[in-house]
């Protein structure tokens, strides 16, 4: 029986080899013939060339034939036939989901160029490929969760959507969530998210002691992902907690196009500092405020959440809390590992520390402001 395997686009990546009428394989140097060349078996050869057998014993001279046997032969391991044997493709698949566009790794925030850092350098340290965007190379992201294309999958959405959600719960190959806590699927998948009610506490820290007390906090209700939500919840009960009486008025909804932004710099400022959710929510305070005659950090001070070298492009430079986006990737990739290899994670759920990285966005109230 002929055997093929195909990639994506449908071009054929190994084929078995076709055998001569003596049942020997042609266009391809063999191990029997190797083992007929060293004047060994093929089990000897598998032994010294591939570490399989392992209960035989061979000697250093017989091991040293083997090998030049080989090399005179120009005999190459099929790594495509070992891994079809084993039902393997070594390759991880990044999940986007349903509904959203496709990410970029330059031109806007580097969110994602340093998630995808940290994903490859995991994949690469464990000697797998990365495919991106796999949805492309189907009808919908749940054909790459079941047709065997890879071994496990990353999901790295941070908006399980009711479709993508259900969708993840049909998943039969391995799977890890960053920025979604496991608990939100009854831990059947192990996650790595950070801690973002500590890492609120590190911005309304900041702003405190700089003598800010007004203050708010700002997302895109259209993309209200799980960890805006959580950033969010953090915020109001962080602010009460300290005595500061937030409310959800003091929630800014800027809008993906931007219209709750301009309504809210036209009415006049009411707080002198503002917590973004993201980066890029941030980012469009210190690009539209100098419009409406507010100068950052002078009348209001920004942070953002991320804290890439994006915020370093910005002007003024962005302060931003930190989550350690390289480290997630590739701590998410290595607990994807151990799932395809039939272990059970450990430990199943990740919370990384956030940290603060301190720029031009943020000053010390003026004297013209009041608390």
């Amino acid at each position: 029986m002929e055997f093929l395997i195909y990639n994506a686009v449908g071009t054929p990546m190994y084929q078995e080899p076709k055998k001569s009428d003596r049942g020997e394989a042609t266009g391809a140097v063999t191990i029997r013939a190797v083992a007929a060349r060293a004047g060994v078996s093929p089990t000897v050869v598998s032994r010294v060339l591939h570490n399989r057998a392992t209960s035989i014993r061979v000697s250093e001279a017989t091991a040293e034939r083997v090998r030049q046997a080989a090399k005179d032969l120009g005999y190459r391991r099929n790594v495509m036939a070992r891994l079809f044997r084993e039902r393997q493709t070594m390759m991880i698949g990044v999940l986007h989901g349903i509904g959203f566009g496709r990410p970029h790794f330059a031109g806007t925030s580097q969110y994602f160029a340093a998630l995808m850092d940290g994903v490859i350098d995991g994949a690469f340290t464990h000697g797998y490929a990365v495919t991106f965007c796999p949805h492309l190379l189907g009808q919908t992201p749940e054909d790459a969760m079941a047709d065997g294309r890879f071994d496990g999958l990353v999901w790295y959405s941070t908006y399980p959507s009711g479709e993508n959600r259900a969708m993840l719960e049909r998943c039969s190959v391995p799977l890890v969530l960053i920025h979604t806590p496991s608990s939100e699927f009854a831990d059947k998948f192990p996650s790595v998210i950070c801690d973002n009610e500590q890492g609120i506490h590190l911005a309304l820290d900041h702003l405190v002691q700089q003598g800010h007390r007004r203050i708010a906090f700002a997302l895109e209700s259209e993309d209200l992902f799980g960890e805006a939500v959580l950033r969010r919840d953090a915020f109001l009960k962080e602010m009460n907690a300290r005595g500061l009486g937030a409310s959800e008025s003091d929630v800014i909804d800027i809008r993906s196009d931007r219209t709750g932004l301009h309504m809210y710099l036209a009415s006049g400022l009411r707080h002198s500092a503002v917590i973004g959710t993201s980066d890029g929510v941030a980012a469009s305070f210190l690009n539209l405020a100098p419009g409406y005659g507010v100068q950052v950090p002078r009348d209001l001070s920004v942070i953002g959440f991320d804290s890439t070298s994006y915020c370093d492009q910005l002007r003024p430079a962005l302060t931003s809390v930190s989550q350690p986006l390289v480290v997630m990737g590739r701590s998410a990739v290595s607990l994807l590992v151990q799932s395809i290899n039939g272990d059970a994670p450990d430990p199943a759920a990740l919370v990384y520390p956030c940290g603060l990285d301190i720029r031009g966005s943020t000053s010390s109230i003026s004297a013209g402001q009041s608390l």
